[in-house]
């Protein structure tokens, strides 16, 4: 059976964010092995809290708690592939990867002995350690029942959300990868106008929270309403936007801008008029990104 007697937690890659996870537990009073590829990297982590170990082996075997920090699955898997034995050890990945790929993980460790938790983190290494980042867990309960104390250390915002290990995965793509990049891109090409136009960057910064909060409401009425499947509306419909929208890409190909969020916009806008959707709400379009 594995011995997990000498560390608290072991951090399996000591990039920026594996840094930081590492001295966030430090930080909370845990005692922290730390391995990485290129042994320099955990090695000039050294300090009362952490220590370097060089074998992965070693370093999996020395703590209960194990947190792989990597680009990706695939590379998470490749150095941990001499771990035969995992018997009593919880396996907590937090790298970036697809639905099937977690739960290829998952069966990976559990044919090894290990518990699993999948973790998504929404922040950035500055972040850990503070509310600003909050990280989602899905897999085993049990795992977050007599873990979630220590893993709570890297954010207060550390939330376990399913027992369906993929949950915590499918939320990432959704709310960073689908949602807040694209929103963010979008207010680039906004800014890029109206900042080109004169807009002083005060107001502009006064004025954001109003859309924030327009935003904020009208995703909760977007949730509620494909959830429930009843797209009816008493307020502006799809085809309201599309026509309010109209000519409004010219404007600003005129003023020499090229908004390719903006475009696609409203695109699916016209694509569910033309779909038969016009007099139904805003959130009618997912019967166009579902239509297979």
């Amino acid at each position: 059976m594995k011995q997990t007697t000498s560390h608290d937690v072991t951090v399996l890659g000591c990039g920026l964010m594996g840094s930081a996870l590492a001295r966030a537990l430090a930080g909370g009073g845990h005692k922290v092995a730390v391995w990485n590829r290129t042994h320099r990297k955990a090695h000039i982590m050294v300090g009362d809290a952490i220590t370097p170990i060089r074998a992965i082996e070693d370093a999996v075997a020395a703590a209960p708690l194990v947190l792989a920090c990597f680009a990706t699955y695939d590379a998470a898997l490749a150095a941990l592939e001499p771990v035969s034995e995992l018997t009593g050890t919880t396996v907590v990945n937090v790298g970036s990867g697809a639905p099937a790929e977690v739960a290829s993980f998952e069966a990976w460790a559990r044919e090894r002995g290990a518990r699993y938790l999948d973790g998504s983190i929404l922040g950035y290494p500055e972040q850990i350690g503070t509310e600003e980042a909050a990280i989602l867990y899905s897999g085993s309960e049990k795992a977050w029942v007599e873990h979630g104390e220590s893993l709570t250390l890297l954010t207060p915002v550390s939330v376990w959300v399913s027992h369906d290990v993929k949950i915590a995965s499918v939320l990432n793509a959704g709310l960073v990868g689908m949602f807040l990049i694209p929103a963010v891109s979008a207010y680039v090409e906004a800014s890029t106008y109206m900042l080109g136009q004169g807009v002083d960057q005060a107001l502009l910064d006064a004025l954001t929270p109003a859309a924030f909060k327009s935003i904020q409401n009208e995703t909760a009425r977007v949730a509620t309403a494909i959830a429930s499947g009843d797209f009816a509306t008493d307020q502006a419909t799809i085809a309201t936007y599309a026509q309010g929208l109209d000519g409004a890409i010219d404007i600003m190909k005129e003023s020499g801008l090229n908004p390719r969020v903006f475009s696609a916009a409203i695109e699916n806008l016209n694509a569910a008029v033309d779909a038969g959707l016009g007099d139904l709400g805003f959130a009618a379009q997912t019967k166009i990104i579902a239509a297979r």
